[in-house]
């Protein structure tokens, strides 16, 4: 009887310590053995975690007692029977449904979904078509797959990875961060057998709490950022195209002043001309706006701007490297990236618009395209894969497309190189570099040619003696690259000694001598060459750049003696049409009077425009004489 009790008891407190972790029904029905529940396996999950993700990240701020788990890792839950008499357990092998009854943001927060709900976030839609619902997925599907009567799947110890999808209408859809620390959500898990047609005749059911964290950031609220920096940007621009037409129309208002044109000269349109000159108005506003957007690109305060963007990015992109801050702060990375990628887009299509197809001649603008076109065309794809309705090949396709361009993310990092246009001393180093391996192609292919021939040698003569480093052709490879380094080249030399093979030396300092000292040194003497090469073209274009500049002076003088005179023919002119409307004023005066007073105020002006023409040639006339001389 007392150990009966016993036994009672500590069934009792094993149910009290595990009641924070899952809450589980013992089995009904006639076949079920006395005293056996289900059971959630946390180690073995932990374990099979950790191998198929390679990693296993724990939550920043774990709560006790709830297992946490990565968000954008696959999830496989394993389960037991679990005896509460005799303290036995056996794998549970039986098909089960898996549903999400319950969640919150916080543990407090929690709630048990209504029979809808729970409907809504775990069946699917089309058996037929779809294999996702709006909270997790297969990810390891057979092709053919049972459901219940209500539409939720049946899973079983070959195919239950689970991969949660978090859609924007479900429950952990859309997550905002707290204290700049990426989302988590804790679900309240059921598993459970009653649908199942295998086990008639024992029913199991059990319900475990999830804490799932490191949230991804939603691409609707990614285009939400978008659009906020877009906005700022589009106000900037309105801002300063506002200002530039300020200053257009007050000058156009000065212009017309000076012209003497007022405005009942302008309001003599007939009815029939206004939508010329709407169309007039509409022609010159467009020209307007292309010439403003041609002196943003031709700013180089754009240039500034988009290289701040560029080391920002960068340094962004440096810290998603570290697991601990990826971890904690990638939503909000994420939205910052989503921001700086408007800069980019803005930056394209500005430097298209004023240079069509000019823009794709250079390989740096073909780069930046590149990127921004790869970037827009990952975060195109995940907006779509949110929206949902795929059917299960074409989420399984888009999953792999995506896994793809998450990988070529690694081309985010070249928008560093972006920095070198603004560094000229760089650029000849780059460009240096690049024609130098035109010309170093014959030594290339020669150091290559001789490594092959080095490598059947030490292959034939030393793969007894040091199988380690010379047991086939590829180890025979990667060894002969390692001695190209002088790395560890004694050791080697020691291990073939030691084994009977001391004649290596002699075959060691050849590959050295040959492959090192010879074509190593001239790899780097081309170089040397190049590099010498751009340093003459450079003061030789200097050396040629002062005379184009002395010529470029005298054509500027000659420009403003030009300039000058125009300006003082139509300053003459003008007072000629003032003079005339002086003199008509008096409508006393002859017209024979008005000629000739017309015509004497001409002969004054072509003489004062003769003179200063004289005075300007022989201005420049001495500074030629004193540049030729000095």
């Amino acid at each position: 009887m007392k150990a009966t009790l016993h036994v009672l008891l500590l069934s009792v407190v094993s149910m009290m310590v595990t009641g924070d972790l899952h809450l589980s029904e013992r089995g009904t029905g006639p076949g079920c053995l006395v005293g056996t529940r289900l059971a959630f396996d946390l180690n073995t999950t932990l374990e099979e975690t950790k191998r198929l993700n390679n990693e296993f990240f724990d939550c920043p701020n774990p709560e006790p007692g709830v297992p946490c788990f990565f968000y954008s890792h696959v999830f496989k839950p394993f389960f037991i029977i679990e005896g509460t008499v005799e303290g036995e357990s056996d794998r549970f092998l039986d098909s089960y449904t898996f549903k999400v009854v319950g969640g919150g943001r916080t543990r407090g927060s929690v709630r048990n979904y209504s029979h809808e709900e729970i409907l809504n976030f775990n069946s699917l839609s089309d058996s037929e078509s779809s294999r996702q619902t709006l909270v997790w997925t297969y990810d390891d599907a057979p092709d053919s797959f049972r459901l219940t009567k209500e539409g939720f799947l049946l899973m079983s110890n070959a195919s239950n990875r689970v991969r949660w999808l978090c859609q924007r209408n479900s429950p952990c859809g859309d997550l905002t961060p707290v204290n700049l620390l990426d989302p988590d959500f804790f679900f309240i898990i059921e598993v459970s057998n009653r649908e199942t047609a295998s086990s008639p005749f024992c029913e199991h059911t059990l319900r475990f709490e999830l804490h799932a964290h490191g949230f991804p950031l939603d691409p609707v609220r990614g285009l939400f950022f978008m659009q906020m920096t877009m906005t700022v940007i589009q106000t900037i621009l309105i801002c300063y195209i506002g200002h530039t037409c300020w200053r257009l129309r007050q000058k156009t208002v000065h212009t017309k002043k000076r012209d003497g044109l007022d405005e009942q000269d302008g309001n003599q349109f007939k009815a029939g001309d206004v939508l010329v000159k709407v169309g007039s108005m509409l022609h010159s506003c467009f020209l307007q706006l292309y010439c403003i957007i041609f002196r943003i690109v031709q700013n180089p305060m754009l240039d500034h701007v988009i290289m701040l963007v560029v080391l920002f990015d960068t340094s962004t992109l440096i810290a998603q490297t570290f697991q601990g801050v990826t971890i904690r702060t990638g939503w909000c990375l994420s939205a910052v990236d989503s921001c700086l990628l408007v800069f980019y887009v803005v930056e394209a299509v500005f430097k298209i618009l004023v240079r069509g197809r000019t823009y794709f001649r250079k390989p740096w603008n073909v780069l930046d395209f590149f990127i921004v076109f790869m970037s827009l065309l990952e975060f195109t794809l995940s907006l779509v894969q949110s929206a949902g309705g795929f059917s299960s090949r074409q989420a399984s396709t888009l999953f792999r497309v995506l896994k793809t361009l998450k990988g070529a993310r690694v081309f985010r990092a070249l928008r560093l190189l972006k920095a070198i246009r603004f560094f000229k001393g760089l650029q000849a180093i780059l460009l240096t570099c690049l024609q130098s391996f035109r010309s170093m192609s014959s030594i290339i292919v020669l150091m290559f040619l001789f490594l092959f021939i080095f490598t059947v040698i030490f292959r034939e003569m030393f793969n007894e003696s040091d199988p380690e480093h010379f047991g086939n052709i590829f180890r025979t490879i990667f060894t002969l690259f390692q001695i190209l380094t002088l790395d560890d080249w004694s050791l080697i030399y020691m291990t073939s000694r030691d084994n009977g093979a001391p004649h290596i030396i002699y075959f060691l300092s050849l590959y050295i001598v040959v492959e090192l000292f010879t074509f190593l040194n001239l790899f780097i003497a081309v170089l040397a060459d190049n590099f010498q090469l751009s340093i003459r073209k450079k003061r030789q274009c200097k050396s040629q750049k002062s005379p184009d500049v002395k010529e470029g002076e005298t054509q500027s003088g000659e420009k403003a003696v030009e300039d000058l005179e125009m300006s003082q023919a139509e300053l003459e002119e003008e007072f000629h049409k003032e003079a005339l409307r002086f003199a008509s004023s008096d409508s006393k005066q002859s017209k024979r009077k008005i000629e000739l007073i017309s015509r004497h105020l001409q002969l004054l002006a072509a003489m004062d425009q003769h003179m200063q023409k004289y005075r300007s040639q022989a201005c420049l006339l001495d500074n030629l004489v004193e540049t030729f001389f000095t």
